[in-house]
């Protein structure tokens, strides 16, 4: 052993002084690492092998890397991310200068996600330690379906209930927390009202390329609204290779529904573009309940130079909606309606570095609602089954209209660099300005105003090459409950690389949620505002492991999960004379549960997706010692103990076919009528579709939702949609993607 060891030593240095006498400088290899739709993949783990051995790099924060005192000769580069590949294996000689070799990431057969709302810049997620899911173009497109809400209803640990058909409110529950616990954005831009809510009722999947859900307090990056986690929505965007091309889809169905949605897209030269428009109309299948929507998207990109990028995007939509009420009680209100408007405007400029990348963000997002009842539908007794109410409900009418008008500025700057080889340090302000135009037409409306900034700090290290840590934290500054920190670690730990790689993760986190407008500022007799509420509050941790198997075509997540919801804003009557009410920081709740997901591509022709989540959420505090439906002990209000989901989608040929099966548990609920519902039964729904390529750029489609016509209520009162059958033609022109 020690003679061999003199040997080699020996070998090495007789040829480094080879080297040395022969006059052969050392070389380089660098460049820049992306997705095949031109993402840079930041802290991206790189192998180099060739004369001397292996070395390994980190990827910067514009994908770039380099590797220097390359010994003269022939390198071959790969790379340690499970569910991406470099085919074929770029290879490069060295001499004794620099070479440049750009690396652009193909997918596995289950491929690797590039998430940017967990970072708040592109990452790979294999390489963080939170829990996440991305539905991506390809997924989306491909369901044809009318609504964003059921589409995440496919991510673990997300429940979602709509009340009645299309375009109704529609609510998110992720791990357990309340509706308005996901900061909600639109390409970077926050969306929610102030306080949190926000309602996916009308949100349609129009242009857009992925959908990120992160699942875990996220306050540390985002600060306010994260209690729960991230729900970022990302406009459609041209890649590199990519040229003109328009898209257009046309499709009628049941209740006299149809749907016309066109876009275009392209890239010529240093701009690229994306423009989309849809229109979506249905009656729904209760009197009053018809929707109509008119929506448009665009995005428009400038390359200024080669380290410098400049984005805007816009999405805005306008739609009206039958609000008939609770029918599966009693009689409809006929002439009560709600209509909506929302637009989101951002743009972001980028200027990358060798060292340091720069980011400033502006946005702008506006949610109105208008709530009119103008006629008085008279009372009615509420019956359900052999159940009868023991109180008439009577038809409060606004002629005036009930309106909800919140509007969110927000600027923002963020840098982006290395500390040494292994370190990427984040750092940013956000600066936020809320208003608001709130209540009865009929009256003086409140008008409040709040302004928020934040700061923030983010290191992502590798250690050894295996184990990826994530540390940050927030100091946010609101105007309703003044200063709070906030912090969050995450950790992934790649036991085993290659494409059958095993990885642990783990993370833990903080959030925060500012009180609603009405929470701190109203000057209702019966609900008055309270200046002094303290923030809610969140504490999350999860621990899980992903396992890929059989070359990349397998992936399975195993997570367990804890959440503790505390300070819960809950309304307190404080004087039991006159029933003046105010509010209070009072309830308490934890949601504790379980994730599982598996992915799988056995050939190219053929997708397999399955999710299922265990959730027990139990009531700690009480918002109300009276109300048995938040009594302590009780289950959470319409999140499900158990929820399932499995899709699957088959090619061949010119023909595809897909399916997706959801089974929700029963879960408590509430009539709010005085019936003595406290639970709501669990449904199954199926949906599936069919497509085939015809000519000239021509595919027809059919699809079928709730195919076996089961009667369920997403939300106690309001019933779902019974079978509904579309079908229509979709037409392409142009190497767009699917």
């Amino acid at each position: 052993m020690y003679r061999r060891f003199l040997a080699s030593l020996t070998s090495v240095l007789l040829l480094a002084g080879g080297a040395a006498a022969r006059g052969e400088p050392a070389g380089a290899l660098a460049g820049r690492v992306h997705t095949a739709e031109g993402t840079p993949v930041p802290q991206l783990l790189l192998v180099v092998a060739g004369p001397g051995g292996e070395r390994t790099a980190l990827t910067g924060p514009d994908g770039r890397y380099r590797v220097a005192g390359l010994a003269p000769g022939e390198y071959r580069v790969r790379v340690e991310a499970p569910g991406f590949i470099l085919s074929p294996e770029p290879r490069r000689a060295v001499g004794g200068a620099e070479e440049d070799l750009d690396l652009v990431l193909s997918p596995a057969p289950v491929r690797e996600q590039v998430i940017v709302a967990a970072t708040r810049a592109e990452a790979a997620l294999s390489t963080l330690g939170v829990a996440a899911s991305v539905l991506d173009r390809e997924r989306i497109t491909q369901r044809h379906g009318p609504d964003v809400l059921h589409l995440l209803q496919e991510v673990p640990g997300a429940a979602v209930a709509r009340a009645g058909g299309l375009g109704r409110q529609g609510s998110l529950f992720l791990r357990g927390g309340p509706s308005n616990a996901a900061r909600v954005m639109i390409d970077g831009v926050p969306v929610n009202e102030p306080g949190g809510a926000f309602d996916f009722g009308a949100l349609l999947p129009l242009s857009l390329e992925q959908i990120e859900v992160v699942r875990g307090a996220a306050s540390s990056l985002y600060g306010t609204d994260a209690l729960a986690g991230v729900v970022h929505l990302v406009t459609r965007h041209t890649g590199p290779g990519e040229g003109t091309a328009f898209e257009a889809e046309g499709e009628r169905g049941r209740f006299h529904g149809w749907r016309g949605q066109g876009e275009a897209l392209g890239r010529r030269g240093a701009l690229d573009w994306t423009a989309g428009v849809l229109r979506v109309e249905t009656d729904n299948q209760d009197p009053n309940s018809a929707f109509r929507e008119t929506a448009g998207a665009a995005a428009l990109g400038f390359r200024l130079g080669e380290r410098s990028s400049l984005r805007m995007v816009a999405r805005g939509g306008t739609s009206v909606a039958g609000t008939a009420g609770p029918t599966a009680f009693g009689r409809p209100d006929l002439d009560a309606s709600i209509e909506r408007r929302l637009l989101v405007l951002g743009g972001r400029f980028r200027r990358a570095g060798d060292r340091l990348s720069h980011d400033v963000r502006a946005g702008f997002a506006l949610s109105d609602e208008l709530d009119l009842d103008p006629i008085d539908s008279g009372p009615y007794v509420p019956r359900f089954g052999d159940r009868v109410g023991a109180f008439s409900i009577s038809d409060f009418t606004d002629p005036a209209g009930f309106q909800n008008d919140t509007r969110r500025l927000s600027v923002g700057y963020q840098v982006e660099g290395r500390a040494g080889t292994r370190h990427l340090l984040t750092a940013g302000v956000d600066l936020e300005r809320e208003t608001g135009a709130l209540g009865t037409r009929a009256e003086p409306l409140l008008s409040p105003r709040r302004t928020n900034v934040g700061g923030y700090v983010q290191d992502r290290l590798v250690v050894a090459d295996r184990l990826f840590l994530t540390a940050g934290a927030r100091v946010e500054r609101n105007a309703s409950f003044g200063t709070r920190a906030v912090p969050r670690v995450a950790a992934a730990w790649r036991l085993r690389g290659g494409a059958d790689a095993t990885t642990l993760r783990a993370s833990a986190g903080t959030g925060i949620k500012e009180p609603s407008f009405f929470q701190s500022f109203g000057v209702s007799f019966f609900a008055r505002g309270n200046p002094n509420l303290k923030p809610e509050r969140s504490r999350t941790f999860d621990l899980g492991i992903e396992q890929r198997l059989l070359g990349g075509r397998l992936r399975g997540e195993a997570t367990v999960f804890h959440h503790d919801y505390l300070d819960q804003v809950a309304y307190h009557v404080v004087d039991f004379t006159t029933f003046q009410g105010s509010y209070v920081n009072l309830g308490r709740t934890r949601a504790r549960g379980m994730e599982l997901s598996v992915e799988a591509a056995p050939v190219d022709s053929f997708w397999l997706s399955a999710a299922y989540t265990f959730l027990d959420g139990t009531i700690l505090v009480s918002t109300d010692e009276f109300d048995p439906v938040v009594a302590v002990g009780r289950p959470l209000l319409r999140r499900p103990k158990h929820q399932a989901s499995f899709g699957g989608r088959f090619t061949y040929g010119r023909v595809g076919l897909g399916a997706n099966l959801v089974a929700v548990g029963r879960r408590a609920d509430s009539d709010f009528a005085g019936l003595g519902l406290l639970m709501n039964d669990g449904y199954v729904r199926l949906d599936a579709r069919a497509r085939a390529r015809l000519r000239y750029g021509l595919e027809a489609f059919a699809v079928g939702e709730n195919l076996l016509d089961r009667r369920y209520q997403e939300v106690l009162g309001y019933p779902a949609l019974g079978r509904v059958v579309r079908a229509g033609l979709r037409f392409s022109s142009g190497p767009s993607r699917p």
